[in-house]
């Protein structure tokens, strides 16, 4: 059966519009807004730093380092996978990459947008549902999960480097072969809702659609659906256009998704068309940024969360 994800009246909206705090959004951020490419000492203090705010909101977090070849030589890459209480009775997963594309050396590549950003919203929705995350009146339990496939259900967030090391870990942790239920190499798609990739945000006025190709729209439509709510309920978010669309887009962008994908787990690849101006430019830094958008879609991706999960609030 298909998941009905929970419907909030605006007095609940308004106790997760509450929770809201646009300088803890910021401080998440900041430390992320270091060119950070894999190999540099930067990557790894941003790596122990992401590592830790999880660890503070009470998540095991497991590193995972192996080495591969590339066009400059061997690198070691680590993926980052946090879990809180991976016996909840759903399964939400939240994605994105944390390192930075190495532009050296013509010039150090930020990436606010690609994916600092998207890192800060990840770490302020856990941070903004910790209490809520599996209070004794709570139906299911927030869980970000480290992919063992305990029977459950989790909320799972993954920061990850690009799709060779995604690869890497989704070959490993997402095996092709239907094992028993119960098994811990069991299907993916078995075991797993959704995986929601969260993909070069933080720039003024993003579009987001439907990708028509690897969308799962079940869990695509509660986004412009919880935007259009938020917009109705004063104080909630910041005026501005809307950003989530019930279009569909027949573009088909290859990223960090596609090895999730080809296992069979249901995927929303979050990623504005067009792309942000400053894409894999120098001028992808703190500069590019709009505030506003960056706190209004923290907003949105707390309430999706949060009504995904039938959290009570």
């Amino acid at each position: 059966a298909s998941h009905k994800p929970s419907f909030f009246n605006t007095n609940q909206i308004e106790r997760l519009c509450a929770l809201s705090n646009s300088t803890r959004l910021r401080n998440y951020l900041q430390p992320i807004l270091v060119s950070r490419p894999v190999g540099s000492d930067n990557h790894v203090r941003v790596q122990k730093y992401l590592s830790k705010s999880m660890e503070n909101l009470g998540y095991k977090v497991e590193a995972e380092p192996f080495t591969l070849q590339t066009n400059v030589g061997p690198k070691t890459f680590t993926n980052i996978i946090a879990t809180l209480n991976p016996t909840a009775p759903r399964r939400l997963t939240l994605a994105c990459h944390y390192d930075s594309k190495d532009f050296r050396p013509q010039f150090d590549f930020i990436g606010a947008t690609d994916s600092a950003v998207p890192c800060a919203i990840m770490l302020d929705v856990a941070d903004s549902l910790q209490r809520y995350a599996c209070n004794g009146s709570a139906k299911v339990c927030l869980c970000v999960q480290q992919c063992h496939f305990v029977p459950g259900s989790y909320f799972a967030i993954y920061l990850f480097r690009r799709r060779r090391s995604v690869q890497r870990m989704v070959q490993f942790r997402f095996p092709l072969r239907i094992a028993p239920v119960g098994s811990i190499s069991a299907l993916p798609s078995k075991r797993k809702d959704a995986l929601v990739l969260l993909d070069l945000m933080g720039a003024r006025n993003p579009n987001f659609f439907a990708h028509h190709q690897y969308t799962f729209l079940n869990v695509y439509r509660i986004l412009p659906e919880t935007e259009a709510q938020l917009k109705m309920v004063k104080g909630c978010l910041h005026q501005m256009l809307t950003m989530f669309h019930n279009q569909m887009t027949r573009a088909f962008i290859e990223d960090d998704h596609l090895p999730f994908l080809e296992r069979g787990v249901k995927v929303v690849h979050l990623i504005p068309l067009p792309f942000p101006t400053v894409w894999h430019t120098k001028q992808d830094d703190q500069s590019a940024l709009h505030y506003p958008t960056i706190e209004n879609l923290a907003t949105i991706f707390r309430v999706f969360t949060a009504r995904y999960l039938k959290i009570i609030i």
